[in-house]
């Protein structure tokens, strides 16, 4: 097995000069340093992951930690195609940079960071009374955090914006009556999608039409009872389960789609795609999401000087049957 020695002996270097340039360490000239490293590749060296642990006092590892989508600690991986999108894009950009990727549950302990030697942390959808803000790791958050006391880098979507976009495109339809179905969460990403909302119906003089999918309205026949009294011909749902549950109710209810009720989903999914008929979405790009978020923290933990700010991931709507135009926007 190729050493450290049979480097420095290859580059006419010391160990020290060699274990400075392999860690991008230490006042090198650039010659001295590129003759190292061609050195280690041409004798195929592998640096000892554990001894450059116990040098740089860091393990290479992130986690990503879940958002609780109910009251009470949800498992590790929430059943949606999306969040497995977010980790899937954060484990690519984490293994480029030659970091390993760990993904924590909602209400995940702070003592994580110190029994698993963790570097840093993104913080999914976070509500900001997450223990891990408390340690002082870096954190990156995809979404904003409910906490104004919390200034952490951010990677989200503007879906006040998006909400327009959608809502726009129920206007070219003919619908005049659009509703908002959200779920009780209480995520920073559901508050602009109603913020966008309120603003678009409010600037064209029409009727707020707000629906909660809680305990309260017990089913998702509730919700288009509800919607029918309140008139609606259009909805936009918070999440791609609700758009599903709503598409199904609406049909056992007789409703047609679009042709009485248009609908679209504020995140998108294959799923939407299996239905009759399929369901308009705005697409969030998860897989660049998670993977933007990944290395913002790990520039950060890089480069403590990176400053803080949020990444805004463009969003694409994608139109489908179920709000009637069947072209990709």
């Amino acid at each position: 097995m190729v050493s450290i020695r049979d480097v420095a002996s290859a580059a006419g270097v010391s160990l020290t000069t060699v274990s400075h340039a392999l860690n991008n360490r230490g006042r090198i000239a650039e010659e001295t340093r590129d003759r190292i490293l061609e050195a280690a590749r041409e004798l195929g060296y592998q640096a000892n992951a554990h001894a450059q642990q116990l040098v740089t006092r860091r393990s290479r590892i992130i986690a990503i930690q879940m958002p609780a989508l109910d009251v009470s600690a949800g498992p590790a991986l929430p059943q949606s195609a999306y969040f497995l999108d977010l980790i899937n894009g954060a484990a690519a950009a984490a293994d480029e940079s030659r970091y390993a990727l760990v993904v924590t549950p909602s209400g995940g302990k702070a003592n994580i960071l110190g029994s698993f030697a963790i570097d840093g942390a993104i913080i999914v959808d976070p509500q900001g009374s997450e223990s891990i803000f408390g340690t002082g790791a870096p954190i990156v958050t995809i979404g904003a955090t409910l906490s104004e006391s919390h200034d952490v880098m951010a990677v989200d979507n503007d879906h006040a914006i998006a909400a327009r976009v959608v809502l726009d495109h129920f206007a070219e339809n003919g619908c005049t009556r659009p509703a908002a179905v959200i779920d009780d969460t209480h995520r920073s990403y559901v508050g602009d999608v109603l913020s966008g909302y309120s603003a678009w119906v409010r600037e064209r003089g029409a009727q707020e039409i707000v629906v909660t999918a809680s305990s309260a309205l017990r089913t998702m026949d509730d919700v288009i009872m509800k919607l029918r009294q309140e008139c609606a011909d259009a909805v936009y749902a918070s999440s791609d389960d609700l758009a599903l549950a709503l598409l199904d109710a609406a049909l056992r209810a007789g409703m047609q789609v679009p042709g009485e009720l248009a609908i679209a989903s504020a995140v998108d999914s294959k799923s939407l795609t299996l239905t009759t008929p399929q369901i308009s979405a705005t697409n969030l790009f998860p897989f660049r999401t998670g993977g933007t978020a990944a290395r913002l923290l790990i520039e950060r933990l890089e480069d403590a000087s990176v400053a803080e700010h949020t990444r805004l991931i463009p969003t694409q709507f994608v139109a489908r049957a179920s709000s009637a135009i069947t072209t990709v926007l």
